[in-house]
Order: structure tokens, then sequence, then C-alpha cells
């Protein structure tokens, strides 16, 4: 055959393989991606509904009227639907198998839809399902006009009239007319975002965000580039009134222990302005000067997590409560929480707190508590310190110190602890002085010493108390009172400005039972005294118990007048006339 025929016929050979390949290829690869679609949902589960593809060749396909949704079973609930797609596929990626991005550029129009966990034990997409969406991650996106709803638990995010453009070559745009955060710890609502994207190996970065009123992005960039090993993470950084907050989060799930990897930390941030913008009710001031915040692990599994927190406030006002300086460190690791310091300054009065604690594996572990904690208090101003915690400052005045250290292990306790008082104020009943030495030790509470004085009044107790399953306790109670009618500001009574009613208290306490006497002397009568001489009172008891219980007291007063005796709201003041009794009980 002549050289001219050969080349004539292998020429057309090849156009006519060429036409073969430009009018088959729409349909092949039509018909491809929609049974590669369907096999591929058919392995995760997932029920996928496509109107019509179109694949022109050498030209981007088209899939018209998109519908993804998963059986009521699975662990996710999805809902997506699109009125179209269109994406450029990089065939020697796909053919070859060769790594990198096999869509090239991706748009997706009116994208709709909710993705819900429903069940949060169950697994939702394979490990081979995840390398399949790493590799569809496109070189270049578009989004038009895409409303979606997120929710996990209790959390929601909810995103409308979003428009999403990112490539590695220039930069894209974001755009949101609204979105909204509900957790059970916020609900925020921003509307009308805009910014700046890049993506970039995988790696999709947001800039240039404004929040609301002093809360600005400068950049929060979300890492796709290990999906395929079902990891992801997440990097923040902002200018948040008027200070600095930047975080990593990262997750991964390929095994059933989950893992979180969390790090914070802010600097500077005016708590003012953080209350205003997040819509509390009440008004917080002060500075958060420092903040750092580590957390490893998962919350499922308790025993492997570790974290750390130290953090740093300033000048804390909220609503009347302020605080000069409030410090905390704590930490967690092998199930042991440490409290390195809990520190609190409010003008002249400081407090200190540390300790350490072990961190229960299983419920029974709480009635085997292991803890060990040290105390020390100046609080030279208590109606200022106690407003801190809520109280009313006008019901407490005086400075009081603390000082003390507690441990328990093996439902052991031990330990001491000491107060000391002065020119006290307590539900506005004055105390001079306030001495206490408590004694903290295996089976027991003992009180060496509890002392109260006001003027020439006293109370004076020391005593052991059982810790053990019997609770008895022993010791002796003294007390010279001049007027009664001064401590009824501890029951939110006051007494009248009559006649003084002076007690005096004597009783000593043998394995839970008393004996003793208490006497009150009535102006123009003889006092009331009562007497005991076996009165059993056990921690513990019911009332049908103690009244099977045999008692041996006395009760006597004789011509007894109640007209110059202080009337107390609701008690005496009702009396018609001047009283008198005499009796006695036995």
């Amino acid at each position: 055959m002549p050289l001219k025929t050969r080349l004539f016929l292998v020429g057309l050979s090849t156009l006519l393989g060429a036409a073969m390949v430009i009018w088959g290829s729409p349909v092949a690869v039509s018909n491809g991606l929609r049974l590669w679609v369907w096999w591929k949902s058919r392995q995760e589960g997932l029920a996928v509904s496509i109107d019509k593809i179109d694949a022109p060749f050498l030209r981007p396909v088209v899939i018209r009227s998109l519908h993804i949704t998963t059986p009521p079973a699975a662990a996710f609930h999805i809902d997506l639907t699109a009125a179209g797609a269109n994406f450029d596929l990089n065939l020697n990626r796909i053919l070859l198998y060769r790594r990198g991005h096999a869509i090239r550029n991706l748009s997706i129009e009116n994208l709709h839809g909710e993705i819900r966990r429903d069940k949060p034990n169950l697994r939702g997409i394979t490990q081979r399902g995840w390398r399949t969406l790493h590799r569809l991650l496109p070189q270049k996106f578009n989004l038009h006009s895409s409303e979606m709803r997120v929710q996990g638990g209790p959390s929601l995010i909810l995103l409308r009239n979003c428009v999403l453009s990112a490539s590695d070559i220039e930069a894209g745009r974001f755009s949101a007319g609204e979105v909204m955060i509900a957790s059970p710890w916020l609900r925020q609502t921003f509307s009308q975002l805009r910014g700046a994207t890049r993506w970039d190996a995988d790696r999709l970065t947001l800039a240039g965000l404004t929040l609301t009123r002093g809360l600005d992005v400068e950049s929060i960039a979300a890492d796709f580039s290990r999906l395929g090993s079902q990891r992801v993470g997440l990097e923040f950084d902002a200018d948040a009134f008027g200070g600095k907050i930047r975080s990593t989060i990262s997750h991964e799930w390929r095994s059933k222990r989950q893992n979180w990897k969390v790090a914070g930390a802010g600097t500077d941030i005016s708590l003012a302005q953080t209350s205003e913008a997040i819509g509390l009710t009440d008004h917080f001031g002060g500075l958060l000067r420092a903040c750092n915040f580590t957390f490893r692990g998962n919350l499922a599994d308790p025993a492997r997590v570790t974290a750390s927190l130290w953090t740093e406030m300033t000048g804390l006002t909220w609503r009347n409560r302020t605080a000069e300086a409030i410090m905390l460190g704590a930490s967690l690791y092998n199930q042991q929480v440490q409290l390195q310091q809990l520190y609190i300054r409010q003008k002249t009065n400081q407090l200190t707190l540390s300790g350490q604690a072990s961190f229960p594996s299983k419920s029974s572990d709480w009635l085997r508590p292991d803890f060990r904690g040290d105390i020390s208090a100046t609080i030279n101003s208590l109606g200022d310190f106690t407003s801190l915690f809520g109280a009313n400052s006008g019901d407490f005045a005086g400075a009081i110190a603390i000082d003390g250290t507690i441990n328990t292990r093996e439902r052991k306790i031990g330990g001491h602890l000491t107060v000391a008082g002065n020119s006290l104020s307590i539900f506005k009943t004055q105390i001079d002085n306030l001495t206490a030495k408590l004694n903290l030790k295996a089976t027991e509470l003992e009180i060496e010493q509890l002392e109260l004085d006001r003027k020439q009044d006293f109370v004076r107790v020391q005593g052991k108390i059982d810790l053990t399953h019997g609770h008895d306790y022993s010791g002796t109670l003294s007390a010279s009172i001049s007027n009664l009618a001064d401590y009824l500001g501890v029951f939110g009574e006051s007494g009248s400005t009559g006649s003084p009613l002076p007690a005096t208290v004597g009783f000593t306490v043998d394995s839970s039972v008393w004996q003793g006497y208490a006497a009150v002397a009535i102006p123009n009568s003889k006092p009331i005294a009562f007497a005991a001489v076996s009165l059993p009172l056990r921690i513990g008891e019911s009332w049908t118990e103690f009244s099977m219980t045999p008692l041996k007291v006395s009760l006597s007063f004789v011509n007894l007048s109640l007209e110059n005796a202080p009337r107390w709201p609701g008690l005496w003041n009702k009396w018609p006339g001047p009283p008198r009794r005499e009796s006695r009980i036995d």
C-alpha cells in the first residue's frame, strides 16, 4: 500500500476516533458520574436524587436539581437541596488516581439544607467516605444564595443569604445576611457580614469580619488538609472589646476515642463592652487582663482529659459588687484537679485558696473524696466582702482573719481551722470578739475553742463530735447574756427598749446527753429556770425516736409577770393586760 494511502487511513481513523470521543464522552461522563454517585451514596447510606447531568466535551459538568437525604436511623439527619452545580473535572487526577484535587472549579446555586446530629453514639460517615470527600474539595469554588442550618445537641448555627467564593490564586469574598448562634450559654445574631477569603492547600481563611461593635475578626482559618484522616482544625484571631483573643481548635474522630485539642488566650478585654455586646441584662465592669486555657481529650472519657486555666481580672464590678483583683489558676491531669490559686483582693480584704483533689472515676468514689486544701483570709471589711457573694452589705461588718488546712482521704478527714474576728456585726447583731479553733481528725471534729464576746456577754463552747456512724458528741456550753432582746436581729426581729432580759446558760454534754441549766430573768418576777438532769439530743434522731426517750428535765416559773417584759413582734405585744403566772413543770 502506498505511503500516502497509509497516511490518509491513519488520519481518517484518528479523526473518526476523535469524533467518537467527542460524541460519546458526554454520555459516558454523564452516566459514569450518575453511577459513581449512586455507588458512593449507597456505601454511606445516603439517598441522592439528580434530575439531569450535562457533560459537554471540554466544558464544565452541569448537575440540575440535586437532593441529598439520609434515612431516619442514620447518625446524622441530612437534607440538602441545590438548584444546580457546575464543576470542572480533573480527569488526569481521576483516571490516574493521582494525589490532588479531582475538581478544579465548583459553583453551586441556591444551596439550602439542614445537618443535625441526632445520634451521637453512632458513626456517621465511614473512613472511606471522608477520604472521598477530601478528594472532592475543589481548587476554586463559589456558593451563591445559600441557607444552612447546622445543629449538634443544644447548639445551633443558622446561616442565611450566604455568598462565598474562594481561590488559591486571588482573594475571594464572603457575605451573609444573617448568622445566628444559639447555645445554652450564648445566643447572638450577626447581620450583614462582609469579609475577604483565601483558599490555599485545603485551608479556608476568612479575614476582615466585623461581627459587632468592638468585635473584629482579623482572621479565622478552617484547616481541611487532613479531612481524609478524619481531622479538622480551626484558628481564630480577633480584636475583642479593646483586647485580643487567639485560639486554636482541632478535632480528630478517627477512633472511637474522639480527641479535642483546644488552646486559647485573651488579653486586656473590657468586661463592660463584652456584657453590652452579648446582651447581658446585668452590667459588668472591669478588665480581663489575661486568660489562658488549654484542653485535650474527650469529656466522654474524663480519665484521659488534661486541661489548664489561668485568668486574671481587675476592677470587677457587677451590680453593687466590686473586687480590685481576682486570679484563678487550675489544672487537670491524670484525674487530679489542682487549684494552684484562687486569689481575691477587695480594698483591704484578701482571700487565698489552694488545693488539689482526685477526680472520681466512678460514682462510688464520690463517697470517698481525696482532697487537700489551704485557706488564708484577711477580711478588714466583712460587709464589702460578703456583698461580693450576694449578701446585703448592711447585715455584716467588722474584721475577721481565717487560716486553715483540710484534707480527706478514704473517708478520713484531717486538718485545722483558726478564725479570729473583732468589732463584728452579723445580721446587725454586734460581736466584739470571735475566736474559733477547730481540729479535724480521722474520726472526730474537735472544737478546741469557740468564744464570742460582746461587752459583758459571752458564749463559750468546747467539745468533740464523732464523725462515724453514731455521731455522738460531748463538750461544754456556757453563756452569760445581759439582754436577750439585743440578739433578736439574728432572727430578723428587733425587741423594744423596755426592761432587759438577762440570761445565763451552763451545760455539759456526755455522749449526746445534756446536763445543766438555763435561766432567764423577767422584770418584777422570779427567773424562768430550766434544768436538765438527762436530756438526750442525738444528731439525726427523728421526733418519734425522741418522744420515746426518757427525759429528766424541769421548768419552773414562779410569780411570772409579763407587764414589763419587752414587747417582741408577734409574741407578747398582744397580751390584753399584765398577765401573771405561777407554775412548775417537772
